[in-house]
C-alpha cells in the first residue's frame, strides 16, 4: 500500500540524486587513491635519480601531505557539486511527474477539467500530453453520461406520467376504464418498450456484441417493402415519398430487420423535419466497390455545425427539438444512432450532407457482402 511518509524518500529524484552521488564518491575516490600511489612511487622515482635521496625527509613528506589533502579537497569539492547537479536534473524529472500525479488525483476524484502545461519534447512531455488528451475525453464522456442520463430521464418521464395518472384515476374510480384510455395506455407502454429496446440494443451494437441474423437479402425488394409500409403516414402530410430502385436484384447477406428499422428510421425522420407537400426520395444504385441506398429530402436543410453531431445519442438540433415525437420509430434521439450502428455493424457506413434545398442520408454497403 502506498505510503505518502516513506513516498519523499522513494522519490526518483531522491534515487536519481543518490545513485549518481554513490557513482561519483566511488570514482572520485579511486581516482584519489590511484594518483596518491602513482604520485608517491613518482615523486620517490624523481628524487632517487635527479637527487641521489633514497629516503624521504620532512620536508618531502610535508610537500606529500598537502598534496594528498589537496587532492581530497578537490574530490569532495566535485563531489557535492556532483550531488548537487544531480539533485536538480532529478528535480527537473520529477517536477513534471508530480504535477502529473497530482492531476491523476483530482481526475480519479471525478475533477475531468484538469490539465497540465506541457514543457518539454522528451518522454514526460509526452506523457503529459496523453494525459492532457485522456482527461479532455473523460470530460466530454462524463458529459455525455450526464446528458444521456438527462435525456432518458426525460424520455421515460412522460409515458409513466402518463400510465399513472390514467391507472390512479381508474383505481379511484374518477374515470371507467374505456376502451380509448386502455389503447393510450397501450400505446404509452410500447413506447416504453421500444425505448427500453432500443437502448438495449444501442448499447450491445456498441460494443460489438449484438447478435445479427444475417441471410440473403434482396435490398431493392426489402427497400419497396418499407416504402409501401410507410406510404399512409406521408400522405397524411401530404409529402410524397418516391422510390427509385433498379429493376435487378440487389442480393447481400445483410440482417434484414435491422435493415427495415435503419431504412425505417431515415424515412421517418426525413417526414418528421419537411414541410407538408415535400418530397421524399429512397434511391438505390451502385457502383464497382458498393451498393448506395440514399433518403433525400427538400428541407430546410441541417445547420453545419449540427452536422457532425447528427448520429451521436439523443442529440436533437434546433429543429429538431420542436419537432413532434409521436411517430413509431422516432422522438427519442436515437434513430439515427441506431441506424448507424447497425450499418455499421454490417461493415457500411452512414454519411450524411445537408444544405439550404434540403438533406440527403447515403449508406454505403461494401460488395464484398454481396451474395454469389
Amino acid at each position: 500500500m502506498f505510503d505518502p511518509r516513506s513516498a519523499k524518500w522513494n522519490s526518483v529524484q531522491w534515487k536519481v540524486a543518490g545513485s549518481t552521488f554513490l557513482l561519483l564518491a566511488f570514482t572520485v575516490c579511486s581516482l584519489i587513491f590511484l594518483t596518491q600511489h602513482q604520485m608517491e612511487a613518482a615523486f620517490g622515482d624523481y628524487l632517487s635519480l635527479h637527487l641521489a635521496v633514497m629516503e624521504h625527509g620532512a620536508a618531502e613528506m610535508m610537500f606529500i601531505h598537502s598534496v594528498h589533502q589537496s587532492l581530497w579537497w578537490v574530490g569532495l569539492f566535485f563531489i557535492l557539486l556532483g550531488f548537487l547537479i544531480s539533485s536538480l536534473i532529478g528535480a527537473s524529472i520529477t517536477r513534471p511527474l508530480r504535477r502529473l500525479t497530482s492531476a491523476a488525483e483530482e481526475v480519479r476524484h471525478g475533477h475531468f477539467d484538469q490539465r497540465v502545461k506541457v514543457t518539454s519534447a522528451d518522454e514526460v512531455g509526452r506523457l503529459a500530453e496523453v494525459f492532457n488528451q485522456m482527461a479532455a475525453e473523460l470530460e466530454k464522456s462524463e458529459a455525455t453520461r450526464r446528458d444521456f442520463f438527462a435525456s432518458i430521464t426525460h424520455e421515460l418521464r412522460t409515458p409513466l406520467a402518463v400510465l399513472q395518472g390514467s391507472l390512479e384515476n381508474m383505481t379511484s374510480g374518477v374515470s371507467e376504464p374505456t376502451p380509448e384510455q386502455l389503447f393510450a395506455m397501450q400505446e404509452e407502454v410500447m413506447r416504453l418498450s421500444r425505448l427500453v429496446t432500443d437502448l438495449r440494443d444501442l448499447s450491445l451494437a456498441e460494443v460489438h456484441e449484438l447478435k445479427l441474423h444475417i441471410k440473403k437479402v434482396d435490398l431493392g425488394q426489402l427497400a419497396s417493402q418499407m416504402v409501401m409500409l410507410m406510404q399512409p403516414l406521408f400522405e397524411e402530410k401530404q409529402q410524397e415519398l418516391r422510390c427509385e430502385i433498379p429493376k435487378k436484384s440487389l442480393l447481400l447477406h445483410l440482417d434484414a430487420d435491422r435493415m427495415r428499422q435503419v431504412i425505417g428510421n431515415l424515412l421517418i425522420n426525413a417526414g418528421r423535419h419537411t414541410p407538408n407537400g415535400s418530397h421524399i426520395v429512397l434511391a438505390l444504385s451502385e457502383t464497382s466497390e458498393e451498393i448506395l441506398l440514399t433518403v433525400t429530402d427538400d428541407g430546410e436543410g441541417i445547420a453545419k455545425d449540427e452536422l457532425p453531431h447528427i448520429f451521436d445519442k439523443f442529440y436533437r438540433s434546433s429543429r429538431n427539438a420542436q419537432s413532434e415525437t409521436n411517430s413509431p420509430a422516432g422522438g427519442s434521439g436515437i434513430g439515427l444512432a441506431l441506424a448507424r450502428q447497425y450499418v455499421e455493424i454490417q461493415h457500411g457506413t452512414i454519411t450524411v450532407s445537408s444544405s439550404a434545398e434540403g438533406t440527403s442520408f447515403v449508406i454505403h454497403l461494401p460488395k464484398s457482402l454481396k451474395s454469389e
